[in-house]
């Protein structure tokens, strides 16, 4: 390869695709990047063949239906991408569903914070609203406690709160597993101590996913 040639490599502008119908955002997008020639932005309404090659898929998840924003994801498991034009819930949701997401950027996320973030994640960091990183090492602390709560339980005492997660009364869990009321009280109350849950609506949900009544 000639000088010349691998300069071209080097100086190469990143290749960014904004996935949206929206003309109004590609515009303000093209503002923010006016004073960053490294980058070259791009607009598609669909994930046409060759876009999952870019450098940094932009998702505008204010232009797509929920269920096309899932689809869309999957499609893009192993293209770096971003979430823009996210209102913070759903950006959070979205991240605990597909934890490969490099970054989110609000719609009131500024130029600067825009450019600096895109810089980031090419660089392989990831640029997460602080709020939001907060949010969800929370939610990882609480999964993990309770994976390891739920390991605590006893076989029966998984089975009577998955019982009661759909909907069961403690009179039914007692005739549907030949047990006292009694004993099936003494079992949630115990469960409940592990699991540093309040409620049997808060056991339940907390045991729901980890185990299944036929597998117990």
């Amino acid at each position: 390869m000639t000088d010349e040639a691998r300069m071209a490599l080097v100086t190469a502008p990143a290749r960014l695709v904004l996935l949206s119908n929206s003309e109004l955002l590609d515009s303000a997008l093209h503002q923010h990047l006016l004073d960053s020639p490294q980058f070259r932005l791009t607009r598609s309404n669909t994930l046409r063949p060759g876009l999952n090659d870019a450098d940094l898929t932009l998702l505008d998840v204010g232009s797509f239906a929920d269920a096309d924003c899932q689809r869309l994801l999957r499609q893009l498991r192993d293209t770096p991408t971003a979430l823009i034009n996210a209102p913070a819930e759903q950006a959070r949701r979205l991240l605990e569903l597909h934890p490969w997401i490099k970054g989110v950027f609000y719609p009131n996320t500024s130029r600067t914070n825009f450019s600096r973030g895109v810089s980031v994640i090419l660089e392989g960091g990831d640029w997460l609203p602080r709020a939001l990183m907060e949010k969800l090492l929370g939610r990882y602390r609480q999964l993990t406690h309770a994976s390891r709560a739920i390991d605590e339980l006893s076989v029966r005492e998984k089975q009577i709160l998955a019982l009661a997660g759909k909907g069961l009364s403690n009179a039914e869990i007692a005739a549907r597993l030949h047990l006292s009321t009694h004993t099936i009280k003494s079992h949630i109350h115990n469960a409940l101590g592990k699991l540093g849950a309040s409620n049997r609506a808060q056991g339940a949900s907390l045991v729901i996913g980890h185990v299944n009544e036929a597998g117990i």
